[in-house]
């Protein structure tokens, strides 16, 4: 007999919630400082049913990694799909990257330092998960020199742009200086001026490019499972 729907609906409320308990629980604690019980107790769930969920932790950071490097390739991918420029793709994989680090800050910091702690199949496929992202930027630096537009920086530029967007999951807060918009856009003009973006020999910035409005981008790093202050986790 297949589930009927309120159960399969309370299915999937668990283990959303759950996720998202252990997004917050390895951000706070780390992978190894944090328990199977101690995710079970905080979401609210018996620790025998937990398995119903998931075997183990290992199980759950992986599952957490792969929703966030998903929301990351398929929001870059939607914002580049119509923007042939390499000034302008790079100024949109930064903008969505540091968008989702940004809005989604402790989910960012467990798959960017947490899933370390995988091993075997799990670590390897999340692996080819973030090589495969970062392909796309080093393809379109690539392109642009290519074409003229941005100086050869060598692989360093890429991971310089990466690291420099990454690391806004551990300092930004809602209401400092700038709005996530604004953020967005003041870090892709520093890494267009990394590039030394230009068309003819002058200097790129972004009000120079044609990119999707805020709203959109926002929309596109928009992560459920990101535990948010005004929605508790438990």
């Amino acid at each position: 007999m297949k589930p009927s729907a309120p159960r399969r609906a309370q299915s999937a409320r668990t283990q959303f919630q759950l996720l998202r308990t252990a997004c917050r629980l390895f951000s706070e604690r780390g992978f190894h400082g944090t328990g199977i019980r101690d995710i079970a107790e905080a979401a609210g769930v018996a620790v025998s049913g937990m398995y119903y969920y998931a075997s183990s932790k290992d199980e759950l950071l992986e599952a957490v990694t792969r929703r966030v490097m998903d929301v990351l390739a398929t929001g870059s991918a939607e914002t580049v799909r119509e923007i042939d420029d390499p000034a302008g793709r790079l100024a949109a994989l930064i903008a969505v990257h540091v968008a989702f680090h940004a809005r989604n800050p402790r989910a960012a910091q467990v798959a960017d330092h947490e899933f370390q702690a995988l091993t075997g199949q799990a670590r390897e496929e999340v692996q080819r998960l973030r090589d495969a992202y970062e392909e796309v930027w080093a393809e379109t630096l690539r392109a642009g020199v290519r074409a003229g537009v941005f100086e050869d920086r060598g692989s360093v530029a890429r991971l310089a742009l990466i690291q420099m967007a990454t690391g806004v999951a551990h300092w930004y807060r809602p209401g400092g200086e700038l709005d996530i918009p604004q953020l967005c856009e003041r870090f892709a003009d520093m890494g267009l001026a990394l590039m030394g973006a230009n068309h003819d020999g002058r200097l790129l910035r972004v009000r120079d490019l044609a990119l999707p409005a805020p709203e959109v981008l926002l929309e596109r790093v928009e992560l459920p499972i990101e535990p948010r202050d005004e929605e508790p986790a438990s």
